[in-house]
C-alpha cells in the first residue's frame, strides 16, 4: 500500500511540498522518461494507443487465412464453397457468447479477456477509457489501421508462404496447408503479449489516477440488456447489415474476380485485398476528420451509400472492378471510424464493455450465418444472386442510418452534433 501511495506522489502533481519539490526535481532531470511512466501524460497515453494497435494485428492477421488461401483450402481440404465458409462461421459462432461475456467481464473485472473478438471489445473499451472525447475517433481509425494491415500481409503474404512450404515438404497437400497456417498463427504471440501489457498499464493507471473515486458506483448487470436505447439498438442493425457485405464478401472475392473478371490468382488476391490496403492509411484520416467535423451520422450514411453504389457496380456492370473496390474500401474504413465511437455517445461508461461486447456478438452471429447462407448461394445460383443478397443486406443498413437520424433528432440530436457543439456539451456538464 505505501509503494502504491509512493508512486502515485512521485507521478501526480499535489500531495506534499517535499513530495512537490521531489516531483518537480525528478521530471527535471528524467524528462522524457518521466512522461513515459505518467499515466496522466500524452506520451503515456501514445505508449497505450501502440499497444491497443497491435493487440487486434495477429488476430486479424489469422481471421483472413481462408480468404488468402481460398483455392488451396478447397483443394487440399477437398470442400465446396458452402463447407469452405464454414470456417468463417466455426470461427464466429463461438464468439457470439465470447464476445457477451467477455464485455460483460471487462465491466465487472476490467483486464479480463476471452477469445479472439474479446480483443475488439477490450480495444474499443479500452479506447473510450484513454481517449474520450475529441481523439475518440482517430484512435478508433488507428486502431482499425492496423488490424487492415495485418489483413493486407495476410492476404499478399500466405500465398507466397504456402508455396514456400510446398517446395520445402516436397508437394502439396493438408500437411503443407497445416504447416503454412501454424506459421501464421505465430503472431497470435504479438497480440497475448499486447493485451497482457495492457491489461497491467490500465490497472496501473487505475490505480495511480485513483478512477475509482470518479465512477458513479453503478454496476453492470446482464439484464441491463433490457434497458439499452433504441438508438444503440439501430447502430446494432447498421453493424451486422453492413459488416455481413463486406467479410464474407472478401472471403469469396479471390475466385470471383477470377471468374467474372478473368484475373490470374495473384491480380484476384491484389485486387480482393484493396479494401484492407486502403483502410491502413485512410482510417485515421476519416478518424481525425469525424474528430474535426462531428456529425457521425452524416458520415455513417455516406459510407453506407458508398458501399451500396460499390456492390451494385461489381453485381451488374463489366466495369474494372479497381474503381468499386476502391470505394469500398474508402466508405469501410469511414463507416468504422463514424459508427463504433457512437455507442460511447449513448451508453453509461459502466455498461461500454457490455454494449461493445454485445455488438460484436451480434456482428458474429450475423456472419456466421451469412457466412453459411453465401456459400449455398454461390454453390446452387452463382456470383450475380450472391451480390444481389449483399445488396439486400447494405440496403437494410441504410434502412436503420435513416431511423437512427430520425429517432436521434427527437431526442435532441447529440450523436450528430458537430465537433464545436459536443465540445459545448462536454463543458457544460462539466460545469
Amino acid at each position: 500500500m505505501e509503494e502504491e501511495e509512493e508512486e502515485a506522489r512521485a507521478l501526480l502533481p499535489g500531495g506534499s511540498d517535499e513530495a512537490g519539490r521531489d516531483t518537480r526535481a525528478t521530471r527535471a532531470a528524467s524528462g522524457a522518461l518521466q512522461a513515459l511512466c505518467d499515466p496522466s501524460r500524452l506520451a503515456h497515453r501514445l505508449v497505450v494507443l501502440l499497444l491497443m494497435c497491435f493487440l487486434g494485428f495477429g488476430s486479424y492477421f489469422c481471421y483472413d487465412n481462408p480468404a488468402a488461401l481460398q483455392i488451396q483450402v478447397k483443394r487440399d481440404m477437398q470442400v465446396n464453397t458452402t463447407k469452405f465458409m464454414l470456417l468463417y462461421a466455426w470461427y464466429s459462432w463461438p464468439n457470439v457468447v465470447l464476445c457477451f461475456f467477455g464485455g460483460f467481464l471487462i465491466d465487472r473485472v476490467f483486464g479480463i479477456r476471452i477469445g479472439g473478438e474479446s480483443l475488439a471489445v477490450a480495444q474499443n473499451t479500452y479506447a473510450v477509457s484513454w481517449f474520450k472525447g475529441k481523439e475518440l475517433n482517430l484512435v478508433f481509425g488507428l486502431q482499425l489501421s492496423m488490424a487492415r494491415i495485418g489483413s493486407t500481409v495476410n492476404m499478399n503474404l500466405m500465398g507466397w508462404l504456402y508455396s514456400k512450404v510446398a517446395a520445402s515438404l516436397g508437394s502439396a497437400g493438408h500437411t503443407t496447408l497445416g504447416v503454412t497456417l501454424m506459421i501464421g498463427g505465430i503472431t497470435c504471440i504479438l497480440s497475448l503479449v499486447c493485451a497482457l501489457a495492457l491489461a497491467y498499464l490500465d490497472q496501473r493507471a487505475e490505480r495511480i489516477l485513483h478512477k475509482e473515486q470518479g465512477k458513479t458506483g453503478e454496476v453492470i448487470k446482464l439484464t441491463d440488456v433490457k434497458d439499452f436505447s433504441l438508438p444503440l439498438w439501430l447502430i446494432f442493425i447498421i453493424c451486422v447489415c453492413y459488416y455481413v457485405a463486406i467479410f464474407p464478401f472478401i472471403g469469396l472475392g479471390k475466385v470471383f474476380f477470377t471468374e467474372k473478371f478473368g484475373f490470374s490468382s495473384q491480380a484476384a488476391s491484389a485486387i480482393n485485398s484493396i479494401v484492407y490496403v486502403i483502410s491502413a492509411p485512410m482510417s485515421p484520416i476519416f478518424g481525425l476528420l469525424v474528430d474535426k467535423t462531428g456529425k457521425n451520422i452524416i458520415w455513417v450514411l455516406c459510407a453506407v451509400v458508398t458501399t451500396l453504389a460499390s456492390h451494385v457496380m461489381l453485381a451488374f456492370t463489366l466495369w474494372n472492378p479497381w474503381i468499386a473496390m476502391c470505394l469500398l474500401g474508402l466508405s469501410y474504413s469511414l463507416l468504422a471510424c463514424a459508427l463504433w465511437p457512437m455507442v460511447a455517445f449513448v451508453v453509461p461508461e459502466h455498461q461500454l464493455g457490455t454494449a461493445y461486447g454485445f455488438m460484436q456478438s451480434i456482428q458474429n452471429l450475423g456472419l456466421a450465418v451469412i457466412s453459411i447462407i453465401a456459400g449455398m448461394i454461390l454453390d446452387t445460383r452463382g456470383y450475380l444472386f450472391l451480390e444481389v443478397f449483399f445488396i439486400a443486406c447494405v440496403s437494410l443498413s441504410l434502412l436503420a442510418v435513416v431511423l437512427l437520424y430520425m429517432v436521434n433528432r427527437a431526442q435532441g440530436g447529440n450523436l450528430n452534433y458537430s465537433a464545436k457543439k459536443r465540445e459545448e456539451t462536454k463543458l457544460s456538464h462539466e460545469e
